[in-house]
């Protein structure tokens, strides 16, 4: 079976597809594990206001278990780096938020105590 240009490699790696002006579009696909899937799910949420991007470049983004995969299409290289560039700084931006709130959120003892 072939694998899709672009599509993850077996260890998960991003991997750039080959193409470009007169070929097929060129491909950028990032996948990030989270320790749980709430967390992917809130990385998700953050970045799809940001999942339209107007002009050449398609930004898909999707969730499986605690995985966060972004494809990034585009037929210009320029506009694709620029978009990569941006992507990874939302993403580690996302990344660093979720590591903030979702602790603090789990560690508040419950009150199951009867009183």
């Amino acid at each position: 079976m072939e694998k899709a240009p672009g599509a993850p490699g077996p260890d998960g790696d991003a991997a750039p597809a080959a193409g470009g002006p007169g070929n097929q579009p060129l491909q950028f696909v990032l996948t990030v594990p989270f320790p749980s899937p709430m967390e992917a799910e809130i990385a998700y949420r953050f970045l799809t206001p940001n999942a339209e991007l107007q002009g050449p470049v398609r930004k898909e983004l999707s969730v499986n278990g605690n995985i966060l995969t972004v494809r990034l299409t585009a037929e210009d290289p320029g506009q694709l780096q620029i978009s990569i560039t941006s992507c990874l700084d939302q993403v580690s931006l996302v990344i660093r938020t979720v590591q903030r709130i979702v602790p603090p959120f789990f560690s508040k003892p419950q009150q199951d105590k009867g009183g």
